[in-house]
């Protein structure tokens, strides 16, 4: 039951560096806890409206690539022209990768810092974000600071940066924990009782992306073994993940 992606369509040879979209990355999907208000500020961003640009920050495991997925899938489904660009993997990439994206809509950039301290893709960035503004787009961008503490030496890129809609996501709670655990499994077929969730959050680190893995190898268990998510068998799952990584 492990879920493909989806990739938008190109509209250039240079656009192959859009990534894709993991199809479980919606905003229905996204358990948004105490981070309703940035939420809504992007669902306004998709649809065309509202801020003109938006930062997320955080440290790993709030959200945000799964926020900057939801962000260019649901403005593409609207028609829009979006991408989504994790451009910390073109910290090495020519900066004339990036031509062609100019002319899209809305821009999602994940994990920008890389592109921040780099003397070739810093400029690159700064004019992508002009040129978007310029034509009426508009932009979100996700680091793990906010912008006064980014790593940018580039004044202009600085300024636009800090002329976000700034949101820092939150953490969620363990009721937050407990519900996205519940919806993943509903969107996998799968029945995840509340007494088998609260188990999987003592037993697991309270981690969105762990807790979503170990989901996972669950289902993939759950299948094979023709059983259901009792807590006996989730216990004797976990036991074997253990054991295979203590082996390791």
């Amino acid at each position: 039951m492990t879920a493909s992606a989806s990739r938008p369509q190109p509209i250039g040879p240079q656009l192959a560096l859009a990534v894709a979209l993991r199809e479980t990355a919606t905003f229905d999907s996204f358990e948004m806890g105490a981070n309703a208000a940035a939420v809504a500020a992007l669902r306004r961003l998709a649809a065309g409206g509202a801020e003109a640009g938006i930062l997320l920050h955080g440290p790993a495991g709030r959200g945000k690539t799964h926020l900057l997925q939801a962000t260019a899938r649901e403005a593409t489904q609207r028609g829009r022209r979006a991408a989504y660009l994790p451009i910390a993997r073109l910290a090495g990439e020519d900066p004339a990768a990036l031509v062609g994206f100019e002319r899209l809509e809305l821009l999602c950039f994940d994990e920008i810092e890389p592109a921040l301290e780099s003397a070739a893709l810093a400029p690159r960035l700064l004019r992508l974000l002009d040129a978007v503004r310029a034509h009426g787009g508009g932009y979100a961008l996700a680091a793990a600071s906010p912008p006064q503490r980014l790593p940018c030496d580039l004044p202009d890129l600085r300024t636009r940066l800090s002329a976000c809609a700034v949101f820092g996501l939150k953490p969620l709670d363990e009721r937050g924990l407990r519900a996205l655990l519940i919806a993943r499994a509903r969107s996998r077929g799968l029945e995840l009782t509340p007494e088998v969730a609260d188990f999987l959050l003592r037993r697991l680190p309270r981690a969105p992306a762990a807790l979503l893995e170990a989901l996972e190898e669950l289902d993939r268990g759950s299948l094979s073994a023709q059983r259901r998510l009792t807590i006996p068998f989730v216990q004797q799952m976990l036991a074997r993940s253990d054991g295979r990584a203590g082996s390791g």
